[in-house]
């Protein structure tokens, strides 16, 4: 049980509990949840998620074990997933929800606006931008491709040990695109 001190002339009073089943209430406080970060209206939530951001790296969003833990003074990004978005420190703008969605990327200092759901989507890209990767595997062996949409369960998931570098590429659908290679 959490309590708060009073205002005025109220009385302690219980603002956060767990029952007996594990579930988590929260008092109406007219407050916010937060999470302690040396930069602006970051939220944390998960072992080492967000945990380097420094003084600088503002409005990010990392829910999960490693998710965005690279993250330093990049901004406006959304981490969500075991290792998603865990190797960026300082590029912005890129959104990663899944197991290790965007992993490998580091843009530094970079706006990417690069967007990557499913599991291990756009794992290996590494300085692709402006891209959208929907679908589990979804361009899984891209490493710097640009201004490309792969939507759809392994949608231009490449050759392993040939990585996707090519820009401007789309691939609808299951499989789409699933041996796309240089």
């Amino acid at each position: 049980v959490f309590l708060t001190t009073p205002d005025n002339s109220e009385t302690m009073r219980e603002v956060a509990k767990f029952d007996n089943a594990g579930n988590f209430t929260m008092a109406a406080t007219s407050g916010t949840i937060q999470t302690a970060t040396s930069g602006t209206s970051n939220f944390r939530a998960g072992v080492n998620a967000g945990n380097s951001i420094a003084s600088g790296g503002n409005y990010n969003v990392t829910v999960g074990d490693e998710a965005g833990t690279a993250i330093t003074t990049g901004d406006n990004n959304t981490a969500v997933g075991y290792q998603a978005l865990d190797a960026e420190d300082t590029g912005g703008n890129s959104t990663a929800i899944g197991h290790k969605a965007l992993s490998s990327q580091n843009n530094d200092d970079v706006n990417t606006y690069n967007t990557a759901v499913g599991s291990e989507a756009a794992i290996t890209l590494t300085t692709g931008k402006q891209s959208v990767f929907v679908g589990g595997q979804a361009a899984k062996f891209a490493t710097t491709a640009t201004s490309s949409t792969f939507v759809g369960h392994k949608a231009g998931l490449g050759v392993e040990g040939t990585p996707l570098t090519g820009n401007s590429n789309t691939a609808i659908g299951q499989q789409a695109g699933l041996a796309l290679q240089g």
